[in-house]
Formats: structure tokens, sequence, C-alpha cells
């Protein structure tokens, strides 16, 4: 896989490769504060196969004023 490691694909790749087991597929859905949706509700509805919900809300780096900054790497660890 190492001639197609890229961070962004296709549809068309990412259907040829679903039941690639060393595929990696993270659904980050996130949507601005507001807009009355839930990524995590959505997530559970439907999602890519095998994907896993990223939830940048929980994985970011809480101890910021920031919002959606980069977490320890341990906690970044445990989460993904």
């Amino acid at each position: 896989m190492k001639e197609d490691a890229r961070t962004l694909v296709s549809t068309k790749w990412l259907a040829k490769r679903l039941d690639n087991a060393e595929l990696r597929i993270l659904d980050a859905s996130w949507y601005l504060p507001g807009l009355d949706r839930n990524p995590g509700a959505e997530y559970a509805k439907r999602h890519i196969p095998n994907a896993r919900f990223f939830d940048i809300d929980d994985i970011s780096d809480n101890r910021s004023d920031l919002p959606h900054m980069v977490p320890p790497v341990e906690k970044f660890m445990s989460k993904v």
C-alpha cells in the first residue's frame, strides 16, 4: 500500500480497498455550533464500512483555550 499512501483518496480508490485490513478509515465529521447536527449520531446511523468515528471535540487538547488543538501524544494514542 506504500505507493498509494495518501491522506485523501477518491471514492473509487476507497471502494476498491474497503476489505483491506491494513487500511484505517476515520470519519472526522464535524459541524459548526448552531447547525443542530450531531456527527456522532450521524455516524451511528450511517458511515463508510469499517470506518471509526474520530471525535475531534473529545480528542482535542481540552487544556487549551483554543478549539481543536493537538492533544498530548498519550491522549491521542489512547483515543485513536
